[in-house]
């Protein structure tokens, strides 16, 4: 059975839509699967349209100046990424990878512009979303700035629990901002703790 991006989007946001704002999802909106290592949105992309993930996880990083990579995000079941084109309205400033096979409701921005304009529901409901996104961020900064490395990992598997168990250990360690083996020390220290 297939099934609408109205039909999901309905059915992980918890609302209903009336028949207009369905029809211009279904009509303006679609479905794709990227592959795992698949890079939907590279820095320096100018990018058109939010993806709100069905099933998968992706990262979002930037490339520092010695070529590491650092982890700004991850994005998973129910979440959306590809909002930083929209607030800027300039191209991409970091990279966000597959890191799992990712079906996603692809949304130009155009479209969810205009159902905003006709529902006001639907208008709200992003706010939140905006506003909860921008929460964690300061969240994040704020750990990042007055927690140790111990702090931040055991906060990392409290916020995010199943999320230890899909990342490899870099990812974690390059999100809570520290090196790889770093990461190996804290958690054989912490193992019983968590």
């Amino acid at each position: 059975m297939v099934i609408s991006p109205s039909e999901y989007n309905k059915k992980c946001l918890k609302i209903d839509f009336d028949n207009s704002v369905e029809n211009i999802i279904d009509t303006g909106a679609s479905i794709i699967i990227f592959e795992k290592g698949t890079m939907p949105i590279e820095m320096g992309e100018m990018i058109n349209c939010f993806y709100f993930i069905i099933y998968g996880l992706v990262r979002g990083y930037y490339i520092d100046d010695d070529g590491n990579e650092v982890t700004k995000c991850f994005v998973y079941e129910n979440g959306f990424f590809g909002s930083e084109c929209y607030r800027t309205k300039d191209t991409s400033t970091f990279f966000v990878d597959c890191l799992e096979e990712c079906k996603c409701i692809k949304l130009p921005y155009f479209l969810i512009q205009k159902i905003m304009s006709i529902d006001q529901r639907v208008n709200q409901l992003i706010h939140s979303m905006y506003l909860n996104e921008i929460g964690k961020l300061e969240d994040r900064t704020r750990k990042l700035l007055l927690l140790t490395a111990e702090e931040r990992y055991i906060f990392f598997c409290r916020e995010y629990p199943n999320l230890q168990r899909r990342l490899q250990l870099k990812y974690i360690a390059s999100y809570i901002g520290i090196k790889a083996a770093s990461m190996s020390r804290i958690r054989k220290k912490l193992k019983n703790q968590i």
